[in-house]
């Protein structure tokens, strides 16, 4: 073999070759064998579901939600409206009833909450009035995201707790109903005070700013007076306090928030963590635009007139 001679492996050198194709092996092959080789390496691996051929459908479009006065107050009303709500609920299932040794000098709240539920419905219909005198119409329904993400999971928790997933234990209704009860009205009262507070710098009319200041005025109250009611002489918050579950304080900030409010209760897992959740003021995920449906609430239509 003279030294131009292309050394080629024995038979048994070539069994012990990988079957993979290596970068050599394709350059020796020229450019139609790499293609098939590139082919036959492709092949080997499992068949998977047949490819689309032509062009697939595109990607949906939202519909976009124009935020003007019409929403804005459309929004405050579902606000108010399953604030309202969420009281009833409370009073139906009982659970402003027995006594709790968080806040011992409570006695009974009904009063002040069939008080503050007539508040509430009160503002949802001056701020529809409003709405419908923008131009747009009443909105009757609560708040889809207020209901679903926050009021639905607090109640749940509080009356029937968690039941076990495959991962975690079951977590029992709450330890102290009307601790809860109590603490969720307080949060409720003050979200309804930082919306209005909120409300009155988006939109432009001024009869619409002074609606909303005087239900920001009055729910604030509200929660200063069930705050006093449940923690008397709680009118500033405890530098330092230990307490697991922080009472209510009839001044939580020295100026009106707009930020979120916190609840914290129920029972806790089994790490002893208890449910906390923050409630916070209306953004464009949990506006009411001319689209929305929720409830017997039908979204607005050019040739139909939608149901409030």
């Amino acid at each position: 073999m003279d030294q131009h001679s292309t050394l080629l492996p024995s038979s048994d050198a070539a069994a012990t070759q990988p079957a993979g194709m290596g970068r050599r092996g394709l350059f020796r092959l020229g450019g139609l064998g790499a293609v098939a080789a590139v082919l036959a390496a492709c092949g080997q691996s499992e068949a998977g579901e047949l490819g689309t051929l032509g062009n697939g459908p595109g990607t949906p479009e939202l519909p976009a939600g124009t935020v003007d006065n019409g929403a804005l107050l459309r929004t405050s009303a579902s606000i108010e409206t399953s604030i309202a709500n969420a009281y009833q609920r409370m009073m139906d299932d009982g659970l402003f009833g027995g006594s709790t040794a968080a806040y011992p000098d409570l006695g009974d709240p009904m009063d002040l909450v069939m008080a503050f539920l007539d508040h509430h419905r009160m503002a949802a219909d001056t701020y529809n009035e409003l709405a419908v005198g923008a131009g747009d119409t009443a909105w009757t329904c609560g708040n889809q995201r207020l209901d679903e993400q926050y009021i639905d999971i607090v109640l749940s928790r509080i009356t029937d707790g968690v039941p076990a997933a495959e991962n975690a234990a079951a977590i029992p209704a709450s330890d102290d109903p009307l601790r809860d009860a109590v603490n969720l009205v307080y949060v409720l009262e003050s979200l309804s005070a930082s919306s209005a507070q909120a409300l009155v710098d988006q939109v432009t009319e001024p009869a619409m700013r002074a609606a909303s200041m005087k239900v920001g005025v009055r729910s604030g109250r509200d929660a200063a007076a069930l705050a006093l009611r449940a923690n008397p002489g709680g009118y500033l918050p405890v530098s330092g306090d230990a307490a697991e579950i922080p009472a209510p304080v009839a001044v939580p900030s020295r100026f009106g928030s707009v930020g979120a409010n916190t609840f914290l209760g129920g029972a806790g897992d089994e790490n002893g963590v208890r449910l906390r959740l923050a409630f916070e003021t209306p953004s464009l995920n949990s506006m009411v635009y001319s689209f929305t449906e929720y409830g017997d609430c039908a979204p607005v239509t050019d040739s139909t007139t939608p149901t409030t």
